[in-house]
């Protein structure tokens, strides 16, 4: 460590919108600058999310390559990209010789662990979701490399439990939930925002904000969405977010014939807002880490319908905090969003009960905290290696 602060590299592709991309903002604003001093490393230089950092954090990009489209990097002219950008990062590495490095996504993981071999930092990576399937050379290398992390964090204890089942040793691994500023979502004035969307005030409005990719179970929703209406003629949907299938998505409402209830509004920077102007939260993903849109509908104390899939668990209890339904059963979810909107005292009580939890355990405060304790632990580690080291030699 550095006589004065702890330099603290954060890897990441690029701060595009998203859920590890979102943390490790909050993080890095968050962080105690008088002990820790911040670099983002990205592979590309399209960052939108980097406007919304501190003049504090330094942002460093590997190369000039890539552009945002739908949601997630595109555009790269040469695959060698991702060849000669960890090659660089490596190097830089041991040339600067930062005290930690820091990754969250499995591609950024990999590199991290190498870097970890050119250089003498401690490598802390990360499990931000545990898929149902995964393709054989990923499971290959992450269990080959998985030994280089000094440290690994993740947002669940399914992740937690993943990596030890890939050979981590337990000790060293850690759980830290994902956390929001809770109040930026306690917001209760939507009759503008209804106007802008073209929705009537007095109509139920059943929302989710995500990625739009198959595995958030968006298209088990649409199914869903024609029964829906039938016992709720008024209701209007609203998809927050953009990604790959937003065009197979559009063929599909305009298939089952809903296209004036069902609104795509694309990345958004006015989250809080479009979710105080919801009645009903539905999040039918097919597998999650720890899903932040779920905190961030927690704290907006709305009644919320989801799958109980590894993350999404740890934030839910059903029928205390939210309704649970099967992964992949439209029907689960119509009747379970039906439910909400027929039993008023039923969705208050959910919603408030969600809101006291997402503001007792999953604040930004919390998870900043729980960051720092895993960096003093690493730095009192490194400390008693430092002094055993002479009486062994």
């Amino acid at each position: 460590m550095t006589a004065e602060r702890t330099t603290l590299w954060y890897f990441i592709g690029a701060l595009v919108v998203g859920g590890a991309e979102r943390t490790l903002v909050d993080l890095a604003n968050e962080i105690n600058g008088e002990e820790y001093d911040i670099t983002i490393w990205t592979i590309f230089s399209t960052n939108p999310l980097e406007s919304e950092l501190s003049n504090e954090v330094t942002v460093r990009s590997l190369t000039d390559a890539g552009r945002v489209s739908n949601g997630a990097i595109d555009g790269v002219e040469s695959p060698l990209v991702y060849l000669l950008a960890p090659l660089k990062f490596c190097l830089v590495a041991r040339r600067e010789q930062p005290d930690l490095i820091q990754s969250f996504l499995f591609y950024d993981n990999v590199i991290a662990r190498v870097a970890g071999v050119f250089c003498s930092a401690t490598i802390i990576t990360g499990i931000r979701e545990v898929p149902n399937e995964e393709p054989v050379v990923r499971h290959v290398i992450d269990r080959v490399t998985i030994s280089f992390s000094d440290v690994i964090v993740s947002n669940s204890t399914a992740g937690r439990d993943h990596a030890i089942e890939r050979g981590a040793a337990e000790e060293n691994v850690a759980v830290v939930y994902n956390g929001r500023n809770i109040e930026q979502y306690r917001t209760t004035d939507s009759a503008e925002l209804r106007s802008e969307l073209d929705i009537p005030t007095d109509t139920t409005v059943v929302g989710t904000v995500g990625r739009l990719v198959e595995r958030k179970g968006h298209f088990d929703l649409l199914d869903a969405w024609p029964t829906i209406v039938s016992e709720i003629p008024d209701a209007h949907f609203v998809f927050v977010g953009d990604g790959a299938d937003r065009e197979h998505l559009t063929e599909r409402v305009n298939s089952l014939g809903c296209a004036d209830s069902v609104h795509f509004l694309g990345t958004r920077q006015d989250v809080p807002a479009l979710l105080g102007a919801m009645d009903i939260f539905v999040f039918p993903s097919h597998y999650e880490g720890l899903p932040g849109a779920v905190i961030e509908a927690m704290a907006a104390e709305l009644p919320i319908v989801a799958t109980p899939v590894d993350g999404t668990s740890d934030l839910l209890e059903n029928y205390r905090t939210g309704l649970f339904v099967d992964v992949q059963k439209p029907d689960e979810i119509a009747w379970a969003t039906i439910r909400l909107h027929q039993h008023q005292p039923l969705a208050e009580t959910l919603g408030t009960a969600a809101g006291q939890r997402a503001a007792s355990e999953f604040t930004t405060e919390s998870m900043v905290d729980g960051f720092e304790q895993v960096y003093r632990e690493l730095e009192t580690r490194s400390e008693e290696t430092a002094y055993v080291q002479p009486l062994i030699e």
